[in-house]
């Protein structure tokens, strides 16, 4: 991880350290030493972006979700005061909704929707537009042009997924798509063979020729 975020910093692009899990209040003390280790390390530099949940399950955002935010929060912000940070919120980080109703206190926090478009539609933008009229800033920090299991059928449902960038787009939200990896999954960017050194034109892989196209 240390590795990732120094070549990031050489490279002088954005990375967000992610605690990649779906029951971190069960881990909350040490997601707390977690970030706040990291913080006093990498919080001077603007390019580190926190996100301490990224996927709660469907758990209460007042009772659950939030105190736990709120803990790690502090810690960051007891060596950062500024970098952002990135809240996931309830059912997979789909529930912004419930979150604007009743937001972390801080500054420069924003929170997590994640999409998979064969699976979401406009239902999910409308929770989007709901948070967004109540004053939330919003990251996409993981979407797919497939099934919610990050497309083990293959499939591809593009359309929709044209859908949700015109979304972002039009709201200035900013995302990252799911997943740089080699396999058979939809979001699988790569496929086998692809070099680790890059130079992956001939390798692109499921959704990857649409991500990267609406990368530019």
């Amino acid at each position: 991880m240390e590795t990732i975020i120094n070549n990031a910093v050489t490279a002088g692009v954005y990375v967000i350290v992610d605690w990649h899990a779906h029951e971190a209040q069960n881990n909350q003390s040490q997601a707390v030493a977690f970030f706040g280790d990291l913080a006093r390390r990498y919080g001077h530099l603007p390019n580190v972006i926190w996100e301490p949940y990224n996927e709660p399950l469907q758990v209460s955002w007042a009772n659950v979700i939030k105190p736990y935010h709120q803990a790690v929060v502090s810690a960051i912000r007891a060596a950062d005061p500024d970098n952002i940070i990135v809240l996931g919120t309830p059912t997979w980080s789909q529930d912004v909704d419930v979150a604007a109703a009743s937001p972390v206190s801080g500054t420069n926090l924003m929170y997590t929707l994640h999409f998979y478009s064969c699976t979401h539609g406009s239902s999910l933008r409308a929770k989007g537009d709901a948070a967004i009229r109540a004053g939330l800033a919003l990251f996409v920090t993981e979407w797919g042009a497939s099934n919610a299991d990050g497309g083990l059928d293959g499939r591809a449902c593009l359309p929709e997924a044209q859908s949700w960038i015109d979304w972002m787009t039009a709201n200035g939200v900013s995302w990252t798509a799911w997943k740089l990896d080699v396999g058979t999954d939809t979001t699988n960017l790569l496929s086998p063979g692809a070099p680790v050194t890059g130079g992956w034109t001939n390798y692109l892989h499921g959704h990857a020729p649409f991500v990267v196209a609406n990368m530019r």
